[in-house]
């Protein structure tokens, strides 16, 4: 009976996935993993299949990547989006910067209201700040026709490359200028102290000091936005295709969405190039943040930053800033707003003549618009929801566990940020054709919540991941110490504490669900439309107005969430 009795606990330590706590572990690692890599696998398996995955007759092939590699078009298309990707990460990375020292650093004015107005794209789809775009500054845009009107012939065409890359660069600026403020506020302070006594001047202090001290933002948002601009597909679409200048996204539209037959091996093929080339910069910037001591610039008592004095630049500073927001995020946004409320939006004719509210009537009226908002609204509440809980547990397991897989779900998490939206939702439908089980979801807004949840975990669990690192442990173990097993730990102890992060988790989830397009553009199917895919489809069907209309809406909708959700809660998701 001794014997028994000694080898009784490590009979339980060998079964402890038997126990509550172990079961949970492993099913949230399941989880995880499944949305993960469920994308990844079938596009994989379709780039080496001589036919389609579902075709009964399937041999394994290189013949795609040949085809593809040895496609002129490819070749072409993939220079485009490096230029593209390049000349629009450049263009935010700058701003960005100087954005966030004049709001960060400086006593400029009106640095609160701009610092505000400047994030604005992060809430917004780029699809929106894209359609703005084409309304006021397309070749019969408003304010190009103005232009015409009183100037001349306009010197500027957003069908070209550099045109899309500053469009692109407009939606990413938030991003660098995020990164960069954060860094900002938590650098030493000493540093630029020490150079005024020496007697450096500002612009001098700027260069030598505080650029060189934004280099680990810089970088780590640089490579963020180039992969974002990399899956970028309204841009393309709508300034690129009428042009026929092909980037990576549209050519692999083209050849999957716009054909009556698609190239299954064709499109998988580009698809998985683009992964891994996403992956590698992905990689790159964990790599940049896998030794943060090389970037330590604090130590010691923390110091309130201070200001630089800009003299009589304070207001020319000011407003250069604000005829960036006005001319680049304000008017396009007004243009939407105001093609939503006309027959047509122009100089030529006095708005009060054209002002109607059909396009309204046509999106209430219709059937499928109604049901995209009201799925759209449907996939953001309760998937956001359901993906924060996935969220906080994957956290929980990862770091307040001894799941010996913890590490590698730590690490796993970040896959989905190498995996473009468009591509993971070509993944899902893959998903559905092989686990015939799973097929009854392809026309469902459950599909919609599973491929959303994919996309945007390391998004949500960027937020509570961070948080849960500041709790500490010692609360753990002296919950351990008097009996208390992991899940009532973590029920208890931990969970309380993370609420204000599980919040700002479901917050940032809620907004990226709502203004989504590109993830479910293979997915929907008639009574699962979605607001983003109904207005991509709207607007280059031509139904500008009607598109508008939509836009406006979904504006409002997340304007409401965004501020209602911060006066009920608190919660700020920046900053």
């Amino acid at each position: 009976m001794g014997a028994n009795r000694a080898s009784s606990p490590a009979m339980q330590a060998n079964r402890w996935w038997w126990r509550p706590e172990g079961a949970i572990q492993w099913a949230v690692a399941l989880v995880v993993v499944f949305l993960i890599l469920a994308p990844v696998v079938p596009l994989l398996m379709q780039s080496f299949s001589a036919n389609a995955l579902y075709a009964a007759d399937n041999t394994a092939t290189l013949a795609n990547f040949h085809k593809l590699l040895t496609d002129p078009a490819f070749g072409s298309a993939l220079v485009n989006s490096l230029l593209f990707a390049v000349g629009g990460t450049v263009l935010a990375q700058a701003i960005g910067a100087v954005a966030a020292v004049l709001v960060g650093r400086t006593d400029m004015a009106l640095r609160g209201m701009i610092g505000t107005i400047v994030i604005w794209p992060v809430f917004i789809s780029h699809l929106v700040i894209t359609t703005g775009w084409s309304i006021v500054y397309g070749p019969a845009g408003y304010f190009t026709m103005l232009w015409k009107q009183h100037i001349g012939t306009e010197f500027w065409s957003l069908y070209t490359i550099a045109g899309m890359a500053l469009v692109a660069a407009v939606t990413q600026v938030p991003i660098a200028f995020l990164y960069c403020l954060g860094s900002l506020r938590s650098s030493d302070p000493t540093l630029e102290d020490s150079a005024r006594a020496a007697g450096l001047r500002p612009m001098q202090i700027f260069r030598r000091i505080t650029l060189p001290l934004l280099r680990p933002a810089l970088l780590v948002s640089g490579i963020l936005n180039f992969v974002m601009m990399l899956e970028a597909v309204s841009i393309p679409l709508v300034f690129g295709r009428p042009a026929k200048i092909e980037l990576l996204m549209s050519y692999i539209y083209e050849r999957s969405i716009s054909v009556g037959t698609p190239d299954y091996g064709l499109v998988a093929s580009a698809a998985t190039l683009l992964v891994i080339l996403v992956l590698v910069l992905v990689i790159v910037q964990r790599s940049i943040l896998k030794n943060p001591q090389r970037f330590v610039t604090i130590g010691g008592k923390a110091q309130r930053p201070r200001q630089f004095a800009l003299g009589r630049w304070k207001w020319p500073a000011a407003a250069i800033m604000c005829a960036y927001l006005l001319l680049f995020v304000l008017l396009p946004l007004a243009g939407v707003v105001g093609y939503a409320f006309a027959k047509i939006l122009t100089p030529l004719v006095p708005l009060s003549k054209v002002m109607t509210l059909a396009n309204f009537e046509t999106v209430f009226t219709t059937a499928t618009y109604r049901r995209a908002i009201f799925n759209s609204v449907v996939i953001s509440v309760v998937g956001g929801a359901i993906t924060t809980v996935i969220v906080t547990l994957l956290a929980l397991v990862a770091h307040r566990s001894k799941f010996r897989f913890g590490r590698e779900l730590d690490i796993i998490s970040l896959l989905p940020r190498a995996v473009p939206g468009m591509i993971a939702g070509i993944g899902i439908f893959y998903v559905t054709v092989l686990i015939t089980p799973l097929g009854w979801m392809r026309q469902t807004i459950f599909l919609l919540m599973i491929a959303f949840a994919m996309r945007y975990i390391p998004l949500g669990y960027g937020a509570v991941a961070t948080a849960i690192m500041k709790i500490d442990p010692q609360l753990d173990r002296s919950a351990r110490a008097i009996g208390a097993d992991w899940w009532f730990t973590a029920r208890r102890v931990v969970i309380p504490l993370l609420l204000p992060a599980m919040m700002s988790s479901y917050a940032l989830l809620f907004v990226y669900f709502f203004k989504d397009y590109s993830t479910g553009v293979f997915l929907v199917a008639p009574g699962s439309e979605v607001m983003g895919t109904t207005m991509l489809q709207m607007f280059l069907s031509g139904q500008t107005g009607p598109a508008a209309a939509m836009a406006t809406i979904q504006l409002v909708l997340t304007m409401v969430f965004v501020v209602g959700l911060r006066r009920l809660t608190g919660v700020s998701m920046h900053g």
